[in-house]
């Protein structure tokens, strides 16, 4: 019985491990779309006037 514990014991570490693993992948993912999606305040407001010229030539 004691065996049986030590092993799903040890089994849940590896499983604990790879969960680690895989959710410092995911935060340098969000890290890097995050560098990517940063916006100046210039640029954004460049890009609200493009859109509403953009909507008042449709119209």
């Amino acid at each position: 019985m004691l065996v049986l514990f030590g092993a799903v014991i040890v089994i849940q570490q590896m499983i604990i491990y790879l969960m680690y693993v895989r959710i410092r992948q995911l935060l340098r993912e969000v890290d890097t779309l995050a560098g990517r999606m940063k916006l100046t305040d210039t640029e954004l407001e460049n890009l609200i006037c493009r859109v509403e010229e953009f909507k008042k030539s449709r119209i």
